[in-house]
């Protein structure tokens, strides 16, 4: 069984980032209750409700992971009682380089039988990517390159793969 072990920037960047998600949370509901339609009120919970979607994002890419016997299950903010993946499941995996504020990382996008990525890891968050990629059994899968395609993946995250070419 192969355990993901988190970095200690996402460690601390995890901490870090619970702490206004749950600030933000409370003073929406209290402003929700005490809302009267002004423009500068309506203008702040618009920026909390911002706010608030784009730590959600941050935060929904780490995972716990765990890898065993082709199956890979894994526990996240927005799933916290888990998910089982199988991966049989899965044609494929596309291994791409991203760059982000703290540099290059690699990131694996598994691909599943209707040839769409469906879930990610980002190797920005775990001591041990690597070992985590090699325990996924699955081939390797060329993305197109070309600026569009790297933008499409990086902010849809879901997309179609298309193995024709």
């Amino acid at each position: 069984m192969i355990k993901s072990k988190f970095s200690g920037d996402a460690i601390f960047w995890g901490i870090f980032m619970l702490i206004p998600l749950f600030s933000f949370i409370i003073f929406s509901i209290k402003g929700v209750n005490q809302y009267s339609g002004k423009i500068g009120e309506t203008l702040i919970l618009l920026l909390f409700i911002i706010l608030f979607y784009f730590l959600l994002n941050f935060l929904k890419h780490m995972k716990v992971i765990k890898i065993e016997n082709g199956k890979l299950k894994y526990y996240s903010i927005l799933r916290p009682f888990g998910r089982t993946l199988n991966l049989k499941d899965y044609k494929g995996k596309i291994i791409l380089t991203e760059t982000g504020t703290r540099g290059n990382y690699k990131t694996v996008y598994l691909v599943n039988n209707q040839n769409k990525t469906s879930f990610k890891i980002m190797g920005l968050h775990y001591k041990n990517f690597e070992e985590l990629n090699n325990a996924i059994p699955l081939k390797i899968m060329k993305y197109p390159s070309g600026i569009m395609n790297y933008l499409k993946i990086l902010f849809l995250e879901k997309v179609s793969v298309d193995t024709k070419k």
